[in-house]
């Protein structure tokens, strides 16, 4: 097939040159599409205001061996907010990054890619809090990813136990007797076990109802991170060491 026409959105670009630009287009039904856009920087280019960052628009791709160039495109939902305002844009970028880095060129996931276009909706509601949002769109990513921690009793006997402790590499919740001593368990309080599980279920326009104290946020954040680099093998996410330097500057 050398032609495919698709909705998309747009996760990363680049320039290319000085004329072109470089993008990964993220598809429901053929994934994640690294291409070329001919031109694109020109002024004139009819291309131009549609391979900008976070566009969602149907796209005609001719598709070469390593590059497909977009050759039509039409914008459905332009999502200009988040590139006017800096931690709308901050935390969209965190959600491309995360998502190009799980998936496989031009393996279909519309999951991830129905997840993805809804935290660009919820961003640019900004009604609620970002921090949860992220927290919400890590673990829904790990879920439809085959990496949802374990929450409901022990992940080894399958006991209740009065408290656990959380095993990134075992993937859920241990109690006393059967955590292990090798260091990669976390501590776990109750208030956070349930958070987890609301942040896992809840839908993403939903969350801005869900407040959740900073102490709690920070514990949410850590067990995340913990499991997206065990499980993900994810490497340097470059958008989320800014976002957390922005946050530590709103601490001072």
């Amino acid at each position: 097939m050398k032609n495919l026409r698709t909705e998309g959105l747009v996760i990363r670009s680049g320039n290319y040159g000085e004329a072109d630009k470089l993008l990964t287009i993220l598809t429901p039904d053929a994934g994640k599409i690294p291409s070329i856009a001919r031109g694109a920087c020109k002024t004139k280019s009819k291309l131009a205001a549609c391979v900008q960052l976070f566009i969602r628009g149907e796209f005609l791709f001719y598709m070469g061996k390593t590059l497909a160039t977009v050759t039509q495109a039409e914008i459905k939902n332009s999502f200009y907010s988040l590139r006017e305002d800096l931690f709308k844009y901050s935390y969209g970028q965190y959600f491309c990054e995360l998502s190009g880095k799980l998936l496989e060129e031009k393996v279909p996931s519309p999951e991830i890619y129905w997840l993805l276009l809804s935290a660009f909706k919820a961003l640019e509601e900004g009604e609620g809090d970002m921090e949860v949002l992220a927290r919400s769109f890590e673990l829904k990513l790990l879920s439809l990813s085959g990496y949802q921690p374990h929450l409901e009793g022990c992940l080894a006997c399958g006991g209740e136990a009065p408290s656990y402790r959380l095993d990134y590499r075992e993937g859920g919740l241990l109690c006393s007797r059967c955590t292990s001593s090798q260091g990669h368990s976390l501590k776990i309080s109750l208030g956070v076990r349930s958070l987890l599980k609301k942040l896992i279920t809840s839908d993403l326009s939903r969350l801005k109802i869900l407040k959740i104290q900073p102490p709690h946020k920070k514990e949410i954040a850590f067990i995340n991170k913990k499991f997206l680099e065990y499980n993900m093998n994810l490497g340097s996410c470059k958008s989320l060491a800014f976002l957390e330097g922005l946050a530590g500057e709103e601490d001072h």
